[in-house]
């Protein structure tokens, strides 16, 4: 009788997938919405009598049971570069002279159109959907599987019989123009605000706490290259890939061309551009690759961007219309914008009413004012730009930069060798719940349990004002808050009281100081090994310390200027916060690790300086001189060759004792 269950739930599942595939990646379903639910119905049914046939590619898991916390960050196996822009036929015509002295182009080039979406990179182990990461830096990203798995439009499991091991799918997820008028109308009968654009959108859903609530917005992608590949041979070509990634199942942009000679490329290209407005997905260019991998890899790529590709984009969209009133925009890192707003005005379909002066320094150049007609552009940016004044109004008001920050009258300064105002109060309410996530973060605070989710309710609720508030919370308060229940009251109160005893470098850097990262912030804790003298260094003394440049010293000069920034530390240590200076030891002199898989505490860059820090090397690849492999999830090829070499192989828990002593 088991045996046949299984037969029928695997059945089931093959089905259903089968009829996602054809709805939401073909557009070609051959059922009724009524005969899916059905057939949807039965298998949940069966796999409640049968848990023991339990699957995390079954269709039925899309959904989690209940919201998430937070994301952790996921180091990417293989980096995801972004890719140099051109804007014209001459730029083009560079690239491939340059490439040209490198390789021939034996199999040409792939054009296809650069979507205007949101780029995600997703890991499948054996065929199986594991893991979903958003870019990130390029070297890691959020983890926002639970988010992505919600859209059918990505298949729990490949349609192949010899998968890869591992292989990372990299695309750009989006929504349709039609959607994003559906979630509009919704939202306009429930009283809510629209959203502005399709990207915008997309964005916005994959960074929800709530799968439940992701899975409303139905999202489309397009998938196109791979990263990491390991366990099965690898197309030798773009093209081949395509058509590979397709017969699996993912949804591909069949809208790709293959050209032999560049002058043909512009062709394809023009005929992208023209269609453009007649898709019901936005995009803003095109994208010309060299087809075979073997020249890709000849040519290789820069620290940020792959030689063997360039983005060709589309002219920009431009509108004329009014400015009728400047406000300013304090963001999450404190940056000050002017933003004007407009006569409504049609700029590719959408209607813009808001748009973007970049900064003081640009609106003082253009000698924009209030009144004036003004040329906007919109190209694929969340707020259109300015370019430039078209027509001066005869009683034209100009744009004063505020004296005070606009959130809090907190103290302004300009970026160092920058052009932006900013807000350096650590406490402006449009940059506390950011200041909170990072404060409490692991290598700062460690405050286990205040993530995105808890930091927003917190200040939401105002219970949280400043940051030294979070020392002031009690149970009863945070029992009030639909996040919190006891057990995990009594959790976070416990993190934010061990939180006290920190070391000086930790609480440096927690304190979210602009352009002071770990390792200068532990260079500061070697240099001072007191936060209150640090706090009344000058510039001068700050630049002549090795590794401390004019920038870093006049932006660690300007927060602890802030009177607002002097209270917050002041109360900080009057709650007893202790930071201690803890000098660096050389417990792992001359060993030399390696790390492989994701890391739930660590980025890869924060792992390594960790080593560093203890007097280790760290090294990007296992060999006889390598003493440990720290594996995270979903390890690689260099799992096995250090199970090969006999390496020592450390869990990220390992890892961590290792790295505070506790051991």
């Amino acid at each position: 009788m088991s045996e046949t269950a299984l037969k029928k739930i695997e059945k089931l599942r093959e089905e259903i997938r089968k009829h996602d595939y054809l709805y939401y990646v073909k557009a070609s379903p051959v059922i009724s919405d009524a005969e899916y639910d059905r057939l949807y119905r039965k298998l949940k049914e069966l796999e409640k009598k049968h848990p023991e046939y339990d699957s995390p590619s079954s269709p039925t898991k899309r959904i989690g049971d209940s919201p998430l916390d937070g994301f952790r960050t996921v180091s990417h196996r293989v980096p995801m570069l972004s890719l140099d822009n051109a804007f014209s036929q001459e730029d083009i015509l560079r690239w491939a002279e340059s490439s040209a002295k490198k390789i021939s182009f034996q199999e040409g080039y792939i054009v296809d159109e650069k979507i205007d979406g949101v780029g995600v990179s997703l890991t499948y182990e054996k065929g199986v959907f594991t893991l979903a990461a958003s870019r990130g830096d390029g070297w890691s990203g959020d983890n926002i599987t639970e988010n992505i798995k919600t859209q059918k439009v990505i298949p729990l499991k490949l349609n192949s019989h010899e998968p890869p091991d591992i292989v990372e799918i990299r695309g750009e997820m989006f929504i349709t123009k039609t959607e994003l008028k559906r979630i509009n109308s919704l939202r306009k009968k429930e009283g809510k605000n629209t959203f502005a654009n399709p990207r915008n959108t997309c964005a916005g859903a994959l960074k929800l706490l709530d799968p439940l609530k992701v899975a409303r917005r139905r999202m489309n992608a397009f998938f196109y290259a791979a990263g990491a590949w390991e366990g099965s041979k690898k197309p030798s070509t773009q093209q081949g890939l395509l058509e590979t990634l397709e017969k699996w199942g993912l949804p591909v942009d069949k809208k790709y061309e293959k050209r032999r000679r560049i002058e043909e490329v512009f062709e394809v290209f023009e005929k992208l551009q023209a269609s453009r407005d007649s898709k019901d997905y936005e995009t803003d260019g095109a994208v010309i690759k060299v087809n075979s991998f073997a020249e890709q890899q000849q040519l290789g790529s820069t620290s940020r961007s792959p030689r063997w590709a360039i983005a060709y984009k589309y002219k920009a969209k431009k509108e004329i219309t009014t400015i009728i009133n400047v406000m300013f925009s304090v963001g999450r890192t404190g940056a000050i914008t002017p933003v004007a707003e407009l006569e409504p005005v049609e700029v590719g379909g959408v209607t813009i009413s808001r748009a973007t002066l970049h900064n003081f320094d640009f609106a003082r150049k253009i000698s924009a004012g209030i009144g004036d007609k003004v040329e906007i552009e919109r190209g694929g940016d969340v707020i259109p730009k300015i370019l430039g004044v078209i027509k001066k109004s005869s009683s034209g008001e100009k744009i004063t930069p505020p004296e005070k920050c606009p959130s809090c009258s907190g103290l302004i300064k300009k970026d160092p060798e920058g052009v932006y105002l900013r807000c350096v109060n650590i406490s402006c309410p449009a940059q506390l719940k950011q200041h909170l996530v990072h404060y409490s973060s692991p290598g700062a605070m460690d405050i286990e349990g205040l993530g995105e989710k808890a930091a927003g309710q917190l200040v939401d609720s105002g219970l949280v004002k400043k940051i030294s508030d979070i020392y002031s919370l009690d149970k009863e308060s945070l029992l009030k808050l639909d996040l919190f229940a006891e057990k995990k009251a009594l959790n976070l109160l416990s993190g934010i009281d061990k939180s006290k005893n920190c070391r000086l470098d930790n609480f440096i850097w927690a304190l979210g100081i602009r352009q002071v990262g770990r390792h200068i912030a532990s260079i500061l804790a070697d240099e001072y090994k007191d936060i209150l003298i640090l706090s009344s260094a000058g510039r001068e003394e700050l630049e002549s310390i090795d590794e401390i440049g004019p920038v870093a010293a006049e932006n660690i000069v300007n927060f602890f200027s802030g009177d607002q920034n002097r209270q917050v530390l002041n109360k900080l240590l009057e709650k007893g916060v202790k930071p201690v200076y803890s000098p660096g030891s050389e417990d792992l002199k001359e060993k030399t690790f390696v790390f492989t898989g994701s890391l739930e505490r660590y980025s890869r860059k924060d792992a390594q300086f960790a080593v560093e820090k203890k007097g280790g090397k760290a090294s990007s690849s296992v060999g006889p001189r390598t003493d440990y492999l720290v594996a995270g999830s979903s390890p690689g090829s260099k799992f096995k060759q250090a199970q090969k070499l006999g390496v020592k192989i450390l869990s990220e828990d390992e890892f961590e004792k290792m790295i505070l002593g506790d051991n």
